[in-house]
């Protein structure tokens, strides 16, 4: 999830337009609820046996939820491109997760980091509103479920998202950083691209920690969804590295 200076054409529905933004979603993302139901379906039955087949509508929920929580994260990139005078040019949701385009002009190591860090602060307010709001009303069966779901999955995908290297939002950290000392966002995005790298081999060496060690059980689903996402993050950041390397091979 992660907010992207430039942009171009993409194949995907646009369903709603948010203060003029268009927010696209792709087949894949689709995909991905209709997973979030039939895995998380039968475990609501097992839970809530008296709901029966509407434990699969509440499952559904589960995919609203996610979708809310992804979509609040690329509006919060948005509007803070948009406080900059940077127009957005579209949002859009897919497999895995979300992206927000903008026309960044004049940017700064300072402004390009708050864009990127308006995405997970959202997720986190929402998170701690949501905790503070279950805690004040009481709530009880699925109602207190569906809030759990919602503090859990904008927490993870807030602190996810910090962490540092590109593509995720934290990898700007890494950009800003080396931006500003040395004067140059190329050589920024290299070493935020090379940052993104180590995420990814540390993430499945803690995952093979954790199985090896049989300390934990880890769920097949588990195990898939972090081979999948370490691999689309390997993808992301080795394409930064990529186009780093070459803005920084061009003549100045």
């Amino acid at each position: 999830m992660t907010a992207r200076p430039g942009g171009r054409a993409r194949k995907a529905m646009t369903l709603v337009r948010i203060a003029g933004v268009p927010v696209r979603f792709r087949a894949s993302w689709f995909l991905v609820s209709a997973v979030i139901v039939a895995l998380f379906g039968p475990q609501v039955q097992r839970i809530f046996p008296e709901l029966g087949a509407l434990a699969y509508l509440v499952a559904l929920g589960y995919a609203a939820l996610l979708m809310f929580s992804v979509l609040a994260h690329e509006l919060a990139h948005a509007l803070a491109a948009r406080s900059f005078g940077w127009p957005t040019t579209e949002i859009e949701l897919n497999l895995w997760g979300g992206h927000t385009e903008f026309l960044a002009h004049r940017a700064t190591p300072a402004k390009s980091l708050a864009v990127s860090l308006a995405g997970p602060a959202a997720n986190l307010v929402i998170a701690g509103l949501g905790l503070y709001l279950s805690g004040l009303f009481e709530l009880t069966g699925v109602a207190a479920m569906l809030f759990q779901v919602t503090v859990l999955v904008n927490f993870f995908v807030g602190v996810f998202n910090l962490l540092p290297g590109l593509p995720l939002d934290g990898g700007r950290i890494v950009e800003s950083a080396v931006w500003a000392a040395t004067g140059d966002q190329d050589r920024g995005m290299r070493a935020a691209g090379w940052a993104g790298r180590v995420v990814v081999v540390l993430l499945l060496a803690g995952l093979a920690a954790v199985v090896i060690s049989g300390v934990r059980e880890v769920s097949l689903v588990v195990v898939v969804v972090t081979v999948m996402v370490s691999f689309f993050l390997w993808q992301g950041a080795s394409e930064t590295v990529r186009v780093a390397n070459a803005r920084l091979s061009r003549p100045r």
